[in-house]
């Protein structure tokens, strides 16, 4: 198939030329305007219990679950000041005539608003729309919120989302601006020759140019994740890079052994192009993976990564042998750097070495690998908040105000809603002050105070520790008579016909693996009567970990299931494809491992520029698994090939593991070396998550190359011997032959 494929494209190798000009100019406009339709946030999912609880929120309560916060200080005027509560109250005026806000509380209704440290104040603005219509709402309220004296500065979940768009968006732009200058610096490295360095830059840009437009057009009718994009990209270049620079170095090492043009492009197209295909089909099998899991940013990364890498495979299997049938010879113009493929290098004297010593390089090179993922053993598992941003960033700095002023986020709320009637019953069933419902919602308040991790509950019911029910009942005859302001407030706020919120306190962090532990806690008590609805942040953490990490094991099981199958047709070898496998397991933990190691635990957090989460981002592990797991196969697959070339050749398995080593070394660094850069190129992104995928990513890469592919994985062969390519008779009439696609 492929052979019959690579002399179509050279017959019309114009035609083609022509064709992808097309394409590439139809792409051009809509390449830039790929987040245009992609959405914020996607770490959630409308069926989770803490969503469905934030609309019990909304309807039977009538509380916003978002809100804008307006942070306002003054160097002089203390918040009580009447010129700074005039300011304040002038500021927020015009807010209350628009529909999409529901209230707006100051520090005149809240005194708590009031910083204790400083003459700060911050105003909530609770909105009724939902997070996509509020960053477009967001716009109005910067523009009729005019601080006068004061200064302002506007954070809270739209602002901070807002911010994290912005910011991904100039990480893209400034990742691209870095990586492929220093990608096409490596191809010169590389090749030697200026065409042959800037023609897999140019085709795998080009793949990548296209693989961005159609996300453009799959986002108008699919929910994507701004937070996709990035990652998209950097494996579209990566990958488009990578695709193109084996294929053009296959087809110079065709041109060498004295090759028509034609011969070696057709040539290059049957043995490259083979194991490009491979090679692409097991990088979707793992990108294919995230479609399963029901969060849209997993979901966007896998439909976004199978558009770039699609587009990339058909640019090095249709335009790269459609320009290289065209250039021929002239590939191996203007050369500016030595002719690596004359030279006996490096790879040479180390394949020699590592047939001679197999176990005296397996045994530590193996420890190493050991000992890197070591610190995955304590990986916790959390969310995004506000400290993925810069501090340079002003919705950054509002949260960093409200954490330091007023220990946002330094202590866990849930909310938690018991409903027992219907919203519109007017029946003394759904009183909350009647005696009944009263006793009830008492038994509940002291059950979520005797839970551990609990350190206060807020309620009607949980005022005063000496009341019980019928001193409560009694109270709640005559309401009026409530002086204590707090008291008052919590009694207006928290009741309605048939609902009755608790607000439950804990002094531990809302994206703690303990604070997820006493969600379900609170989910496991199971009311008398009417049901319990627990929301915020740390239940919906709970429900995204649960959601992912129930699946992640068989996932995993089928990922590694259909990769080894499919590297048993490509070999025919039963013991080469669980060598990769297993090995390709070892980079993943490697970079699991620093993961910990720098974001978790905080280690080079000043010279990376962020702020230690104390968690790993729950998205983050499975992120990785797809793509590491792709990624390293793809350097096993080309190394394989050309030891499986030889091999077929000669019969000899130390002389073969020797010369595939020789013969891909140099690619396979090249390849790698270029991954690294797109890779390392996120580290400088602002958004923290970025820069954590990007600094995976680039350790994960340059371990499997410098320790798995050179050194452990033609170690294991050589000790193995014959025995990597025993396939049982039974197995082999069975499988279909795909080894020879000539």
């Amino acid at each position: 198939m492929l052979n019959a494929i690579g002399k179509l494209v050279v017959r019309r190798k114009y035609t083609v030329l022509v064709i992808w000009c097309v394409v590439i100019l139809t792409a051009l406009p809509f390449f830039p305007r790929a987040d245009e339709f992609l959405k914020p946030g996607g770490f959630s999912n409308e069926s989770f219990p803490s969503v469905k609880a934030q609309k019990v929120l909304q309807e039977r309560l009538e509380l916003t679950t978002l809100n804008v916060e307006l942070v306002f200080s003054h160097p002089e005027w203390s918040p009580f000041d009447p010129r700074f509560s005039g300011a304040v109250e002038s500021a927020v005026a015009g807010l209350t005539e628009y529909d999409e806000i529901s209230s707006v509380i100051t520090h005149l209704d809240d005194p708590q608003r009031a910083s204790a440290f400083s003459n700060t104040v911050h105003v909530s603005v609770g909105l009724t729309l939902e997070l996509d219509e509020s960053l477009e709402f967001l716009d109005t309220v910067t523009r009729e919120v005019d601080p006068g004296p004061l200064e302002l500065i506007i954070t809270g979940g739209p602002a901070l989302y807002r911010d994290i768009s912005l910011a991904s968006e100039r990480d893209l732009r400034r990742g691209e601006m870095v990586a492929f200058p220093i990608a096409t610096l490596v191809l010169l490295l590389v090749f030697g020759t200026l065409v042959a360095a800037v023609l897999p830059a140019a085709v795998g840009g080009a793949g990548v140019l296209v693989g961005l437009a159609i996300v453009f057009f799959l986002s108008q009718g699919i929910d994507m994740s701004v937070f996709a994009l990035n990652i998209v990209s950097l494996l579209g270049i990566g990958i488009g890079i990578d695709y193109s620079l084996f294929y053009t170095s296959r087809f110079q090492e065709e041109l060498q052994k004295g090759k028509s043009v034609e011969d070696a492009v057709l040539s290059a197209h049957s043995l490259a192009g083979r194991a490009i295909l491979f090679s692409a089909v097991t990088s979707l099998i793992g990108l294919l993976s995230l479609i399963a899991f029901n969060v849209m940013m997993l979901r966007s990364v896998g439909i976004g990564a199978v558009a770039v890498i699609f587009a990339a495979l058909l640019a090095a299997l249709t335009l790269m042998p459609a320009i290289l049938a065209i250039l021929g010879a002239r590939v191996n113009r203007i050369r500016i750097g030595p002719d690596w493929g004359k030279r006996r290098g490096f790879w040479e004297p180390l394949s020699n070495w590592v047939m001679k010593r197999p176990w005296l390089v397996l045994i530590p090179t193996s420890t190493v690998l050991v000992l890197l993922a070591v610190p995955a053993l304590s990986l916790r598992l959390g969310t995004v908040e506000a400290t993925i941003l810069p501090d340079s960033v002003e919705s950054r700095q509002g949260f960093d105000v409200l954490r330091e002023e007023f220990g946002f986020a330094l202590q866990t709320i849930i909310p938690v809603v018991y409903t027992f009637a219907e919203k519109d019953d007017t029946t003394t069933k759904a009183d909350p002050f009647s005696q009944e419902n009263l006793e009830r919602a008492f038994d509940i308040g002291r059950a979520l105070e005797s839970l551990e991790g609990v350190s206060e509950v807020t309620s009607i019911v949980n005022l005063e520790p000496t009341f019980g029910p019928d001193q409560y009942e009694l109270l709640y005859r005559h309401p009026e008579s409530i002086t204590d302001v707090a008291a008052a407030r919590i009694v207006e706020e928290t009741v309605r016909n048939g609902a009755i919120l608790f607000l439950v306190h804990s002094d531990l962090h809302p994206f703690w693996p303990e604070t997820r532990q006493l969600v379900s806690d609170i989910r496991a008590l199971i009311p008398t009567d009417g049901e319990l609805h627990v929301s915020g942040g740390a239940s919906e953490i709970t429900d995204i970990i649960n959601a992912l990490y129930g699946k992640f094991p068989y996932i995993i099981a089928v990922v590694l299931g259909v990769t080894y199958l499919s590297l048993m047709l490509l070999f025919r070898s039963v013991i080469l494809p669980l060598k990769a496998v297993v090995l390709n397991v070892l980079s993943i933990l490697a970079s699991y491992g620093a993961l910990v190691f720098v974001f978790q635990q905080g280690h080079f957090s000043g010279v990376l520029n962020f702020e230690a989460m104390g968690v790993i981002e729950a998205t983050l592990p499975i992120l990785l698994f797809a793509i590491i797991f792709g990624l390293s196969m793809d350097y096993e697959i080309f190394l394989l090939s050309r030891i499986a070339e030889a091999y077929e050749r000669t019969g000899d398995n130390v002389a073969s593991v020797a010369e595939g080593l020789q013969r891909s070394g140099l690619i396979i660094t090249g390849a790698a070396s270029i991954l690294i850069v797109v890779a390392a190129s996120f580290v400088l992104a602002d958004v923290v998550v970025v820069k954590a995928i990007g600094l995976g990513l680039a350790i994960a890469v340059f371990v499997d190359v410098t320790l798995v592919r050179a050194l452990v994985a033609p170690a294991i062969m050589r000790i193995a011997g014959p025995w990597n390519w025993w396939l049982p008779g039974w197995l082999d009439r069975i499988l279909p032959e795909v080894k020879r696609i000539d």
